[in-house]
């Protein structure tokens, strides 16, 4: 599979001036345009903003959700106008509450990004318009259920996955048959952790504008600066995130999964950013340790994009694949798929064609 993915911070700042003298490339200093108001979005947020900020698990109606949505078509399209087919998805939790509201945004109008387009000197608006031509919104469970088995794992067995999302944990038991509904369970997902050590922190420092996704951040490089002193967090992290598997999810797995669900698959594929975490991953080791084999994908914290693309590819087809876009809105993190074009190959019909083959013929 030819696949590229682009990673952005899920977070945004208002910032109405057009920011200027950035030569960094599109997705490290977006800026979008809505009306009068002008909003930091990813990494610019972070490194230009005070207090970027998201709503966990928040709706397609509101403007966090829409303004992550329209960046990552951004970099989708490249910036340029024209028509993609769309797949993203939501966590079980909130799936039913918020499909029709994400297919009343993308699919009922083009969708219009006005975005800042010159960084570099005085700063200049400009606008893409995108086309929408076929959505689907599917849990994103799902989307990584369909990464593994139609992705360059292609495991058709029966096999347990947990996607480990930021703010949502969730688990399935997966056959050839589809999932079994009653392993899939939505818990808390990593800001619990992440919380309980802001809760640590502010108890004995002055944290001053970090919120938790700044404080996210420090949590994933294990260590923070505070009153310009470098603190190392990685025994921390480490204690909070036992923490989290012990009171969130050994709990929840243990009522999930039956010991007959275990005679049915060996083996549990660990997805979504915590799957990164080897102290993390170590817990899930031991605590299966005889009866499952505990695998972490390449790119598991792109797992359920990948998923998202493959549908998109389904509906594409060999000749329009270019158009095909995974869109994952994360709570911590976006992340974009989409086809990348090989330059060094003479016929890329030819080459597009044998993306899609392996999941064309099923």
């Amino acid at each position: 599979m030819n696949i590229t993915f682009t990673s952005i911070p899920s977070v945004i700042e208002r910032h109405d001036k057009p920011m200027t003298q950035l030569t960094s490339a599109l997705d490290k200093r977006i800026q979008l345009f809505e009306g009068s108001a002008g909003f930091l979005v990813g990494d610019l947020a972070l490194s230009q903003g005070v207090a970027p900020y998201r709503n966990i698990n928040s709706s397609p109606a509101d403007l966090d959700y829409q303004l992550l949505a329209k960046a990552g078509l951004l970099l989708a399209s490249g910036a340029r106008s024209g028509e993609l087919v769309l797949t993203t998805g939501f966590p079980s939790a909130v799936y039913e509450l918020f499909k029709q509201q994400a297919e009343k945004f993308f699919a009922v109008r083009d969708v219009m990004i006005e975005y800042n387009s010159d960084t570099l000197n005085a700063g200049g608006r400009s606008r893409v318009q995108l086309t929408i031509s076929h959505l689907e919104v599917i849990p994103e469970i799902m989307g990584c259920i369909n990464a593994i088995r139609k992705g360059t794992i292609s495991d058709e067995g029966n096999f347990f996955i947990v996607s480990l999302g930021y703010g949502t944990c969730e688990t399935a038991l997966s056959t050839a048959d589809g999932p079994i509904a009653r392993t899939c369970v939505s818990v808390p997902g990593l800001r619990h952790a992440v919380n309980t050590l802001h809760d640590e922190l502010s108890a004995n420092y002055y944290l001053s504008m970090k919120n938790e996704h700044m404080i996210n951040q420090s949590f994933q490089r294990g260590d923070i600066v505070i009153g310009r002193k470098r603190l190392n967090l990685l025994n921390a992290r480490s204690s909070h995130l036992t923490s989290y598997y012990n009171e969130i999810l050994s709990p929840a797995m243990r009522k999930a999964f039956t010991d007959t669900d275990f005679e049915k698959a060996n083996r549990m594929y660990l997805v979504g950013g915590g799957a990164l975490y080897p102290e993390l991953v170590n817990h899930f080791k031991e605590e299966f340790d005889g009866v499952l084999d505990i695998i972490v994908p390449e790119g598991a914290d792109n797992c359920a994009s990948i998923g998202y693309y493959l549908r998109s590819a389904l509906w594409c087809g060999p000749n329009h694949i270019e158009r095909a876009v995974g869109l994952d809105i994360g709570n911590a993190y976006t992340v974009i798929s989409s086809h990348a074009a090989d330059k060094s190959r003479v016929e890329p019909k030819k080459q597009e064609s044998e993306v899609v083959s392996a999941f064309l013929s099923e």
